[in-house]
């Protein structure tokens, strides 16, 4: 008899668990999808006020001031293939707090702790990264 009540445990957190998985992927999907309409993404400029890795230093976040569209949020991270490219080019040295720059992103915001990828950067009048190559890293970041 004791065990009932923990396989219906077992059996809640089962549900729960598919539950989740199935909302995850439908974002996944719903992203997907926005960010492959090249429409969607704008030119902005933006005053550069936060730089940093994350730990394991597979993502760089950007923060802005001073934007000259009204995104969903003032966070931005350039990821994967888009990384590699920016670091190549030297973005670390290149790119300082307080620098006015040029970038692409789409400005839709897709929940509490996400943040806007950027696809294209220009720094200083030097890009760092073009639209295509950016747009067609995201996309395959993402699949």
């Amino acid at each position: 008899m004791k065990g009932k009540p923990i396989c219906k445990l077992v059996a809640a957190l089962l549900v729960l668990c598919l539950w989740v998985t199935l909302l995850s992927a439908c974002d996944r999907k719903k992203m997907l999808d926005y960010y492959s309409e090249k429409e969607n993404y704008v030119d902005a400029t933006g005053t550069v006020v936060h730089i940093k890795y994350n730990e394991d230093e597979t993502a760089l976040y950007l923060g802005f001031s001073d934007l000259s569209y009204n995104f969903d949020d003032t966070c931005f991270k350039i990821v994967g293939e888009n990384l590699r490219i920016v670091c190549e080019k030297g973005i670390d040295n290149k790119l300082k707090l307080g620098d006015q720059i040029k970038f692409t992103s789409a400005p839709r915001y897709f929940g509490d702790g996400y943040v806007m990828p950027i696809v294209a950067i220009h720094v200083n009048g030097e890009c760092l990264l073009d639209f295509e190559a950016g747009y067609t890293n995201l996309l395959d970041w993402l699949k």
